[in-house]
């Protein structure tokens, strides 16, 4: 299948999601050597990008395969938005502009953004039709929201509804609430309701960890592709599962060397030091529930060299292999929290 956003074409039906402190460069190009159609930068503040383009401009750099780089923003002054939209055209040559109209984060609420602006559509429509002025149309903008505030407002198909008559290229509608956060069920029947409500592509989200996952809420909401977040986390391999429809688990070796070419990326773009101390959550991520990770998981979080941090996962990997480990159920301890 083809997804199509404006002028750009992308093959397979499965987006990797904005995560904060997650989605940079690295992580963006293993997902997309992985079957991923397009991925999304973590969300960059309008504000901190005009006011200080140089530092927040590096959360909108390239990855090194990707044809059409996403960029996603929130705020709620659509002056301020317009004017971060011209400048990530200009100075990273963003393909395609997103905005944040679904966290639920209370700091990002308090400024009026994420998913504070479902309640506030006639601002929501102006920032879209700024943005869409401020870059002349050349680059198509689209709207990632939630399907409301919570269960007495279910304002999505609505709001979609009224942004595509703003000129939105396309919308991601993340199946819970702001109440719900990111626990309970995920109400496929919103997704449903925006597609039947606007003619743009419509992306579900929401709840989406397996091939069996995207299956069931593309056939039961009728989107055009799915968005993966959590479910990405430590398994850039659920991309492939969804473009074959299979499930499937990734050989011991085949995970480490996807590990190692994490690893070895977010050297090449962040520094030593930077890259082992913000892969220590993506480790976390990678090895959780094999055997013996939980003490693994513990030592790699003191470790701040390239050589510490790809010795522990040679002697962990040597030791899997040989059978020598022995499980635990902390191995299947929390994941970090995003």
């Amino acid at each position: 299948m083809t997804l199509t956003i404006g002028p750009h074409a992308f093959e397979g039906t499965a987006v990797l999601a904005p995560l904060a402190s997650v989605t940079s460069a690295p992580f963006r190009q293993i997902c997309l050597e992985h079957g991923c159609s397009f991925a999304v930068t973590e969300m960059v503040a309008s504000e901190a990008l005009v006011r200080d383009a140089r530092k927040s401009l590096r959360r909108t750099e390239r990855a090194a395969s990707e044809r059409v780089l996403v960029v996603q923003l929130f705020g709620a002054d659509p002056r301020v938005m317009a004017q971060a939209a011209a400048l990530v055209v200009e100075r990273s040559g963003a393909s395609i502009l997103d905005v944040n109209m679904g966290c639920p984060v209370r700091k990002i609420l308090g400024g009026g953004a994420g998913v504070a602006l479902m309640r506030d559509p006639e601002r929501a429509e102006a920032i879209v039709r700024e943005m869409i002025r401020a870059v002349d149309g050349r680059v198509p903008v689209t709207v990632k929201m939630r399907a409301g505030w919570d269960d007495e407002s279910i304002t999505a198909p609505e709001l979609a509804r009224r942004l595509e008559g703003a000129g939105v290229a396309a919308v991601c509608v993340h199946a819970r609430t702001k109440e719900q956060v990111h626990s309970g069920r995920s109400r496929s029947e919103v997704i449903r309701l925006v597609r039947e409500a606007v003619r743009i592509p419509v992306i579900g989200n929401g709840g989406i960890r397996s091939a069996g996952d995207a299956r069931e809420m593309m056939e039961a909401s009728g989107c055009d592709a799915v968005m993966v977040g959590r479910g990405a986390l430590g398994n850039p391999w659920i991309f492939s599962s969804i473009r074959d429809g299979l499930d499937g688990h990734p050989s011991v070796e085949e995970r480490f060397a996807v590990i190692r070419r994490h690893f070895e990326l977010y050297v090449a773009h962040s520094g030593e030091a930077t890259a082992a101390r913000e892969m220590r959550k993506h480790l976390c991520w990678y090895l959780r529930g094999l055997p013996g990770s939980a003490m693994v998981r513990a030592r790699l979080q003191g470790l701040s060299t390239s050589e510490a941090v790809l010795g522990a996962l040679d002697g962990f990997e040597a030791s899997l292999r040989a059978g020598t480990v022995v499980a635990s159920a902390a191995d299947f301890g929390a994941a970090p929290e995003l």
